[in-house]
């Protein structure tokens, strides 16, 4: 990513850091008071409130990475955020903001995590003291049971072992039948009867594969980790109240989204990132851009255009390994190869001659482009085939000539039109922060930021 880029991205990401005074100017002073006789309301956004406990928690969460965070900065994010979501959320497709449900958690499930994880951060001795009033203070007292887990009802669920599997996903059928499989009971009102659909459906892909696998050990564990979860989440609602906690989980599901909206706008994402909108705008890139860009980034287009290299072929490791040393002590490296290489060109000392960078490279020559001019490479082993019999290279590139891309090739192309893309995605971005923050209705509790 160019530095352009990534100034860009920064001041993206710090507008929504100082938008705060914004904030504070667009409620009236009177807003304050409005919301003041609700303590555990720190900010009305178009009539919707911000709870105190998600304040507090996401305050505590950024200060365990930078300690010189203030709450006022963390009430502006969400404020962002929340604006930002429910704009992307008329704008993109869920799937575009949402990781692959193949291979990761659903959403729901990746959410309720976030959420008892944070939790369990912020108020670890509170919960602490509530575990050790549990019967033998600890969370296991509250199993009751645990399912047989017996091979055939795994086998009614998963289908016989040994199976070439290609996808690790259950069919409705499968569903239904994981749901009357038990895997764990207990005397907890919220978590009763866990069954092994619930627990299968908690998992990314690979632990659905220990599911599939019969690992036993594990879906026991697994459910335990959902009882626990459960816990925390139910000594959260409460402690704080069903509104808080809601408040809380829609603050981390709109968090999420928002880094969904920065990857499709270019922030943190490669010029090449898969995204929709990157695609069409770098589609709309006009050839005069391209060709702008490439004279005012040219040190992006840097290629090398030739080596002049030299190099040593051992046909052992050791040897290898001591030629080498030699030649980092100081030895001419054109005696070395005369002296050591099995090469044909070892009466040459070693000389590659100029290598030209053009459409296809041997092995040995990538290697050359590879290395830094004046600095004699380690060992290499040759990249051969399992019955063919491997050497040990040592090169020294003597000279390299750098140029630039060809501004009319379709490598230019492709990345200057990605890069415009990007920064263009950039600058909306900002743009629309700055529209959404200056249309909405901002009530701040200035109080509430003292606590």
């Amino acid at each position: 990513m160019s530095l352009t880029i990534i100034k860009n991205c920064l001041s993206v990401l710090c507008l929504a850091m100082s938008a705060t005074a914004i904030a504070v100017d667009i409620a009236p002073a009177v807003a304050a008071n409005q919301i003041a006789h609700h303590p555990e309301v720190v900010a009305h956004l178009n009539g919707t409130p911000v709870h105190k406990l998600t304040l507090e928690v996401l305050t505590q969460m950024a200060q365990l990475e930078n300690p010189k965070t203030v709450r006022a900065d963390i009430l502006d994010n969400i404020l962002s955020n929340r604006l930002l979501a429910e704009d992307a959320r008329e704008k993109f497709a869920e799937e575009e903001l949402q990781a692959s449900r193949r291979v990761a958690f659903e959403p729901d499930v990746m959410l309720d995590n976030q959420l008892s994880g944070y939790l369990r951060t912020v108020y670890r001795k509170d919960l602490e003291t509530a575990i050790s009033k549990l019967p033998g203070g600890r969370l296991d007292a509250l199993i009751q049971e645990h399912g047989k887990l017996d091979e055939d009802q795994l086998n009614a669920v998963f289908g016989a072992r040994n199976r070439i599997m290609l996808d690790y996903s259950l069919n409705p059928t499968q569903q239904t039948a994981a749901t009357h499989v038990l895997v764990l009971r207990s005397n907890f009102a919220a978590a009763s009867s866990i069954s092994l659909y619930a627990v299968f459906r908690r998992q990314n892909v690979q632990g659905r594969v220990e599911f599939f696998n019969r690992n036993r050990d594990f879906i026991r564990q697994q459910a335990q980790l959902y009882l626990a979860n459960l816990y925390v989440l139910d000594w959260a609602r409460q402690r704080f109240g069903e509104s808080a906690l809601s408040d809380l989980r829609r603050a981390l599901q709109e968090k999420n989204s928002v880094q969904a909206v920065m990857s499709l706008h270019g922030i943190g994402a490669d010029t090449d990132s898969e995204s929709r909108l990157l695609n069409q705008l770098a589609a709309e890139v006009k050839p005069k851009e391209v060709q702008a860009y490439f004279h005012s980034h040219k040190e992006e287009f840097k290629r090398i255009v030739s080596v002049k290299a030299r190099h040593i072929r051992l046909d052992n490791e050791e040897q290898a390994r001591q030629v080498s040393e030699l030649a980092h002590q100081g030895a001419n490296f054109a005696s070395l190869a005369k002296q050591y290489s099995t090469a044909p060109d070892a009466q040459q000392g070693g000389d590659m001659g100029l290598i030209a960078h053009r459409g296809q490279l041997s092995w040995l020559e990538q290697l050359a482009y590879m290395q830094e001019p004046g600095k004699v490479s380690p060992p290499i082993r040759t990249a051969v085939a399992p019955n063919e019999t491997a050497h040990w290279e040592i090169v020294l590139v003597e000279k390299r000539n750098d140029g630039y891309q060809d501004p009319a090739s379709e490598t230019v192309r492709y990345l200057a039109s990605r890069a415009i893309a990007q920064e263009k995605a950039i600058r909306q971005l900002s743009s629309l922060q700055a529209q959404l923050r200056k249309s909405a209705k901002i009530e701040i509790n200035q109080a509430a930021l003292l606590n």
